[in-house]
């Protein structure tokens, strides 16, 4: 008797066996198979003459003695006559590893027919890889986000956020429940609200499907004013966009830092190049011979490298007169306490009257050293000076008076020195000068504006 008796049409049963799409399989209780419709066959490259009459473990050179299945069919089925998404996994020679979800029944036989077992194959193999693979580029997806050190957003095409990552909400100081899921404009308050956005996200994004590097400046109520730059890219088959938002506020402010040092350096250097060229050509008008011109020029010089040096340090440590005077008095030899005093407030001199203040303490050293106190051995430098501040203005009143020496007080010619110092406190400085020599040594007075 064949599986068709155990229907109440032969045609119909057979019908249906043979157009169901899943594979299937009609089994005696002896687990001998009576039928097998085509899409078994195919499914595991079986033919039908080598699968029908056949004892099932040993089908296929004994590809279906499974473990798996012969509990099913052995022990699970039995009990229970109907079973329902049972699972297998087996690698078969000839088609690989297949994962199979089988549905099983127990049809008892009437009118003295033979019980059947009916056994439906749902191979689940590209389905599971499928499912497999989806949530790799899901972890993917996930971890490629988190790993991006830009903010990342990631929009529907309703402009909701779909998703953020940490540094978006590091850097902007959101938190993620008040990110998801609301419109992209609607963030920390309305602050995403920029007119340049809406334009990127409702017009440029729909017509191109991206955008490359766009500057927005954007005031943040929480954070304060920001440069970002914006990168767009709408995914069509994923119905999602992807913005990229690179925080470049604190690049933007080292690069104007760094135009203004440039500046500021060229300025110096403009200036420095100026003196030194001045230095030269006063020099050698009062320079008797080379030699002398030479060690002049050299001395001269040694003293602009020092002001350079409080230069370089001026943007960081503001230089004061004190610093200044110690630093010359001292290279040229004098000590503190022994050959020179100096007292007076703290006050600190921008970069351009730092230069001209020192050229000129360079010059009343060195005439000191030359032909003054600090050539004599008992003699002695005190300088001393005063701030007063009137309205929005500071003057410094400074004392320059050397004792111990005996010089003349009406000398035949006034040298560099004493023109420089004219210069520099007149019109550098915008103040008054005066030399006075005194018959035990000279005084200099000036009086200029602290810039």
């Amino acid at each position: 008797m064949t599986y068709t008796a155990a229907f109440a049409s032969d045609d119909l049963a057979e019908a249906i066996v043979q157009t169901i799409d899943q594979p299937l399989l009609i089994l005696r209780p002896d687990l001998w198979i009576e039928e097998a419709n085509a899409a078994f066959c195919d499914l595991f490259k079986v033919g039908i003459e080598e699968v029908r009459g056949s004892f099932l473990y040993e089908m296929g050179n004994g590809q279906w003695d499974v473990p798996q299945l012969r509990q099913l069919l052995e022990q699970v089925l039995p009990q229970r006559s109907t079973v329902r998404g049972y699972r297998i996994e087996h690698d078969f020679p000839h088609i690989g590893r297949r994962v199979m979800i089988l549905n099983a029944k127990w049809i008892p036989g009437v009118g003295g027919r033979s019980d059947l077992i009916l056994l439906v194959v749902s191979d689940r193999t590209e389905v599971e890889q499928a499912r497999f693979e989806l949530e790799g580029h899901l972890e993917f997806e996930t971890k490629l986000i988190d790993s991006v050190r830009e903010a990342l957003l990631v929009l529907d095409w309703d402009l909701r956020v779909v998703r953020a990552n940490q540094p978006f909400y590091d850097t902007f100081h959101v938190s993620a429940s008040d990110t998801k899921g609301r419109l992209v404009y609607e963030i920390g308050n309305g602050q995403w609200n920029v007119p340049r956005l809406r334009e990127l996200l409702e017009v440029v994004l729909p017509d191109d499907n991206r955008f490359d590097d766009v500057y927005i400046e954007h005031d943040f109520e929480v954070i304060g004013r920001r440069v970002m730059v914006l990168n767009g890219r709408r995914l069509d088959h994923l119905d999602l966009i992807v913005l990229a938002i690179r925080d470049v506020t604190d690049q933007r402010q080292m690069e104007e830092r760094q135009r203004t040092l440039m500046g500021e350096l060229h300025h110096r250097i403009s200036n420095l190049l100026n003196s030194v060229s001045a230095l030269v050509n006063q020099t050698l008008r009062d320079a008797q011979s080379l030699d002398a011109f030479e060690a002049a020029l050299h001395a001269r010089l040694a003293g602009l490298a020092r002001t350079q040096e409080l230069l370089v340090r001026a943007p960081s440590h503001p230089v004061g007169l004190a610093e200044i005077l110690r630093v010359e008095l001292t290279a040229q030899g004098g000590i503190e306490g022994t050959s020179f005093s100096i007292t007076g407030p703290d006050v600190a001199l921008l970069p351009e009257a730092l230069q001209s203040f020192a050229m000129a303490v360079h010059e009343l050293t060195t005439n000191a050293v030359k032909y003054g106190a600090l050539a004599a051995p008992d003699g002695m430098v005190r300088i001393v000076w005063q701030a007063r501040v009137e309205g929005r203005d500071t003057t410094v009143m400074f004392r320059w008076r050397e004792h111990g020496v005996e010089i003349d007080p009406h000398p035949a010619r006034t040298g560099y020195g004493s023109r420089l110092l004219n210069s520099v406190f007149r019109h550098s400085l915008q103040g008054t000068c005066q030399l006075t020599l005194h018959p035990d040594g000279a005084e200099f007075a000036a009086d200029f504006l602290l810039k």
